[in-house]
C-alpha cells in the first residue's frame, strides 16, 4: 500500500506540479472507505487503475460513479468520495494554468466536474490507461504518464504570460487578495484580467481567492491540531472566527470541526499514511 506524492521530470514542471499515487487494500467485508473532500482550486488528470470511486454531494444527496481517466477542474463545493476495497490511483496534479495549456481549453466548463478524458483528448489516453492497468511496477507509471504527458506538450502552445504566475501568487498568500494589483502585475485591464482568469482557472479571482483561503485555514488547523480557530481565522485574513465558519460551510457543508473529525476517518489516515 502506498500514499506518494512524486515529483515530475525537470521538463515537464512547467506544467506539471507533481503526481499522487494512491494504492489502499482493505478488507471486502469492511465498510467502503470515505475520504472528504471540500472545495479546493487543485486541477488534474486522473487515472483510476483499480477499483473505482463514487462521489457523493451531501448537499443534493446525489451520487455519481466517475470515468475511469477523468480531468477535474476547481471544485466549489464538498463531495465525498467512497473508494473501493482495492483502490489504485495516479493523479497529475497540474501547475495553475497547466491544465488549460495542455487541453488547450477554457476551464469554465469544468468547475465542479470530473469530465471523462477520453471524450475530450486523442485515443492515446485510453492506450495509456490501458498500458498503466497492466504495468509491472510503479516506477513503469511514472514512466509511462511522462512520455504521454511529453509527447503532448511538445505539439502545444505553450507560452508564458504574466498572469501564470497570479494564480500562485493568489494561493500563497490569499488573504492579501488585491485584484488592482494583480492585474497591474498581469499587465492587463481589471475586466481583461479577471476574463483572462476565468478561462485559465474556471472561476473568478476573488472567488479564487476566497477558496484558498478557506483551504489554507483547513491546512493550518489538519496538520497542527493544538492550534485555536480565532487564531488560524485572524492568521489566514477572517474577520473572526464565525466568518471563517461561514466560508466553512459553503465550501465544506459543515462546521470546521466536523470537517476534521471527517477527515481523520479517511483512508490514508486508517493506515497511518498521513
Amino acid at each position: 500500500m502506498i500514499y506518494k506524492f512524486i515529483q515530475p521530470s525537470l521538463h515537464l514542471q512547467g506544467i506539471v506540479k507533481d503526481y499522487l499515487l494512491l494504492h489502499f487494500e482493505f478488507d471486502n467485508n469492511s465498510p467502503m472507505s470515505v475520504k472528504p473532500f471540500p472545495a479546493n482550486t487543485h486541477h488534474s488528470l486522473v487515472f483510476y487503475l483499480r477499483g473505482c470511486v463514487t462521489a457523493f454531494d451531501p448537499m443534493t444527496g446525489a451520487s455519481k460513479v466517475y470515468p475511469k481517466t477523468s480531468i477535474n477542474g476547481s471544485q466549489i463545493s464538498r463531495f465525498d468520495f467512497h473508494l473501493s476495497p482495492h483502490y489504485l490511483m495516479f493523479s497529475v496534479n497540474f501547475q495553475p494554468s497547466g491544465l488549460t495549456k495542455f487541453l488547450n481549453l477554457p476551464l469554465t466548463e469544468f468547475v465542479d466536474e470530473r469530465i471523462d478524458a477520453e471524450a475530450i483528448l486523442n485515443p492515446g489516453i485510453h492506450q495509456l490507461h490501458e498500458q498503466m492497468v497492466n504495468a509491472n511496477s510503479y516506477e513503469s507509471i511514472v514512466q509511462m504518464v511522462e512520455l504521454y504527458l511529453w509527447k503532448r506538450i511538445q505539439h502545444l502552445k505553450t507560452d508564458y504570460h504574466p498572469i501564470d504566475k497570479v494564480a500562485q501568487i493568489i494561493a500563497a498568500q490569499p488573504a492579501k487578495f488585491d485584484v488592482k494589483k494583480l492585474a497591474n502585475f498581469a499587465c492587463l485591464s481589471i475586466s481583461q484580467f479577471e476574463r483572462k482568469f476565468m478561462q485559465q482557472m474556471g472561476i473568478t479571482p476573488k472567488f479564487y481567492a476566497r477558496i484558498n483561503r478557506f483551504y489554507q485555514a483547513y491546512q493550518i488547523k489538519d496538520s497542527n491540531p493544538t492550534a485555536d480557530w480565532l487564531s488560524i481565522a485572524l492568521e489566514t485574513g477572517y474577520y473572526d472566527y464565525q466568518h471563517l465558519v461561514k466560508d466553512f460551510k459553503q465550501f465544506s457543508a459543515t462546521s470546521p470541526h466536523s470537517l476534521l473529525e471527517a477527515q481523520a476517518k479517511a483512508p490514508e489516515r486508517i493506515l497511518g499514511f498521513a
